[in-house]
């Protein structure tokens, strides 16, 4: 990414070369760009910008010199706006120059909307190679969000014939393979992917999301226990094991693993993850009982999960029913920020939210949610930066300018949060009424399954009065809560406190 963003740099040249009959402010502006000096240059050009006998050229390159002095001081949000005008303005080398600027913003503020506007624009004849990889690999993403999964292909193929080893374009194009259930060609680029980073640590942030990757893909081909062995190796202190260990248990159950997958569910259920929103590892753990005719623990999973996440799916449809504007759902996303906060500052707060907290708070995990929060970060500090830079009496409007655009950025950027946890939470709703639906069916196996356990031992009894009064010793000093062996792991982080679980319990359809 380096790569690509200093050779976008390096297209910011000097457009319009001072004339005679440029104004003389204009011509300041741009000798102040030209000898780096990006702050003088910044506040010069945008007076210049509201002088009244400026022609329409030179007020476009005012704005264009404007917008590259602001991306050299690092104020990317603000330098996007005079930029859009330019870019918008009638096609010329200046209005390409500009685009090709948008997309350096735009990568540095993971703002995929304004980056997809950028390259739609932009003519990948008139970039070098190292830009054109770049170019292919972003316009087969934004295909592959509009669904046009045979379109996106054609530019990631391009963007490979230029890099080979490009690892965004090799992700990408898996993606369109596995969104096409096409695994047969995505997973060799995805274990491409991961050879790359095996002899990495296992704790590396690329290797993990690599590794889940391909046993995603695995698990998509029904290549069950290769899947198994890529989840296993996700170490508890990474930030993905939480993530992985659902999918662990998934493959385990897949391969009729019983134990092995209850041991994964039990990690689940930890203390460490208790305000986590995970009903699925409830319905799980109850489907994997009923495997094993331990009815009566699958019953307790119900009850678990109707304690749980009742409550939460009545919460859950009062809120969406009172049709609540986005600024609501931002300051959950607020309140639920604040108590994650003091909670690992081992602080005791008191929890204010309308919404359940331990569902805000695994919504905010999430991608869009997560890099929406993460632009409000980088909004924040222009504005610190803003307010450093611009500390003069005479940058006051340029000072005023950037502020007046970084509110409204915060504002809007706030509203595009809160809808997204409205749909999200839309979602949940959804999903929490099929897992109680599920609850139904699975309640029903456990009441057959105990029929029949009952049947079972009304025969015994019949065939064999004496033995009936016997009852079998099932008494082992390593079983501990119906079933479970646990060792703590005793250290100073917290997160060793998942300790390793190893499910015990006997699988009562063997018995006689």
């Amino acid at each position: 990414m380096k790569k690509i963003t200093l050779t976008l740099a390096a297209y910011l040249i000097s457009l319009g070369t001072a004339s005679a009959n440029m104004a003389p402010s204009l011509k300041n502006g741009i000798q102040y760009f030209k000898r780096q000096e990006h702050k003088k240059a910044a506040s010069e050009l945008y007076k210049v910008l509201y002088s009244p006998n400026l022609s329409e050229h030179e007020r476009s390159l005012a704005r264009f010199y404007l917008g590259g002095s602001l991306v050299k001081l690092k104020l990317y949000q603000t330098a996007a706006f005079p930029l859009i005008v330019v870019a918008k303005g009638t096609p010329s080398k200046m209005t390409q120059r500009a685009f090709e600027n948008l997309v350096l913003i735009s990568e540095n503020l993971n703002d995929s909307e304004l980056l997809n506007y950028t390259l739609k624009k932009l003519d990948a004849a008139d970039l070098n190679e190292i830009a054109k990889s770049f170019y292919y690999t972003r316009m087969g993403q934004a295909l592959m969000q509009e669904q046009k999964y045979g379109e996106s292909l054609e530019y990631l193929k391009q963007s490979l014939q230029n890099d080979p080893n490009g690892e965004e374009a090799l992700y990408t194009t898996a993606l369109v393979y596995l969104k096409q259930n096409d695994t047969a060609s995505a997973i060799p680029l995805l274990e491409k992917i991961y050879s790359k980073y095996f002899n990495r640590p296992a704790t590396d942030v690329k290797r993990g999301r690599a590794g889940l990757a391909l046993g995603r893909a695995y698990y998509q081909a029904k290549r069950w226990n290769d899947a198994v062995n890529i989840y296993r190796e996700v170490p508890k202190d990474h930030p993905l094991y939480r993530e992985s260990q659902m999918e662990l248990a998934w493959s385990l159950f897949r391969t009729a693993k019983f134990r092995s997958a209850m041991s994964t569910i039990q990690t689940l259920h930890t203390p460490f993850y208790a305000n986590f929103y995970d009903p699925e590892s409830l319905i799980l753990r109850s489907i994997i009982l009923i495997f094993v005719c331990q009815n009566d623990e699958a019953e307790k999973a119900l009850v678990s999960f109707r304690k749980n996440y009742t409550s939460a799916f009545s919460v859950l449809a009062d809120v969406n029913r009172s049709n609540q504007n986005t600024e609501f759902f931002f300051k959950q996303i607020e309140e639920s920020n604040r108590y994650l906060k003091d909670l690992k500052n081992n602080r005791t707060p008191s929890y204010k939210g309308q919404l359940p907290f331990f569902i805000v708070r695994s919504l905010i995990e999430s991608p869009a949610l997560k890099n929406k929060l993460s632009y409000l970060d980088q909004v924040q500090e222009e504005k610190n930066r803003v307010a450093k830079i611009f500390n003069k009496a005479d940058d006051a409007p340029i000072k005023k300018y950037a502020l007046k655009i970084l509110d409204g950025r915060q504002k809007n950027i706030s509203k595009e949060a809160g809808n997204i946890l409205k749909n999200a939470l839309l979602l949940k709703e959804q999903e929490l009424s099929l897992f109680t639906g599920d609850t139904g069916l699975i309640n029903y196996e456990i009441l057959n399954g105990k029929k029949k356990e009952a049947r079972k031992e009304y025969i015994r009894k019949l065939n064999n009065p004496e033995s009936a009064a016997i009852d079998k010793n099932d008494s082992r000093d390593f079983y501990i809560n119906n079933g479970y062996r646990y060792w703590p792991f005793e250290g100073e982080y917290w997160r060793d406190e998942i300790g390793n679980y190893q499910y015990l319990g006997v699988n009562r359809c063997d018995e006689e």
